[in-house]
């Protein structure tokens, strides 16, 4: 059976999502250059009484496959100490100001991306010198959120 191409708008925000062959489980599915494995119910797999018109469920899981992820090449963070967004989203918080002693895995900021929280934790041990967005902000994938002076 042959992929699928689609163009999905979920809030307003659209994704290129191509299903890979439906007839067994797990299914391969890519969103926007992302490919996951996704398994799905017995129930709603298609039977060869109605192969073109599949049941839509929730898949049960969901595994990231173990393959390259495609996006443009900015680091998210380093050891030069900038946090910069892995995702567009929305800061839902800041937990660090400018001053602050943090250390390296510390969480510093929460990005909410397609309804999911993502915990920013700092890349570096050091002092924040400079704290880039606040609660409510959009951000760009690879936008500098904070800015960390090595200790």
């Amino acid at each position: 059976m042959a992929t699928k191409n689609y163009k999905i708008t979920i809030a307003g925000q659209t994704y290129d999502v191509e299903v890979g062959d439906t007839s067994s489980s797990p299914v391969e599915v890519s969103v926007d250059g992302t490919t996951y494995q996704v398994e799905i119910p017995e129930s709603a797999a298609p039977t060869a009484a109605s192969p073109a018109t599949p049941a839509v469920a929730a898949p049960k899981t969901v595994t990231p496959a173990p393959q390259a992820v495609s996006r443009p090449a900015v680091p998210t963070s380093g050891g030069d100490g900038v946090v910069r967004s892995p995702m567009p989203g929305k800061i839902v918080s800041v937990s660090v100001a400018v001053g602050a002693s943090v250390t390296k895995g510390q969480p510093i900021l929460v990005l909410e991306s397609m309804k999911m929280e993502n915990t920013i934790a700092s890349p570096i041990d050091g002092t924040v010198s400079a704290v880039h967005v606040a609660a409510g902000d959009a951000v760009q994938h690879g936008q500098t959120m904070a800015e960390i002076a090595q200790a």
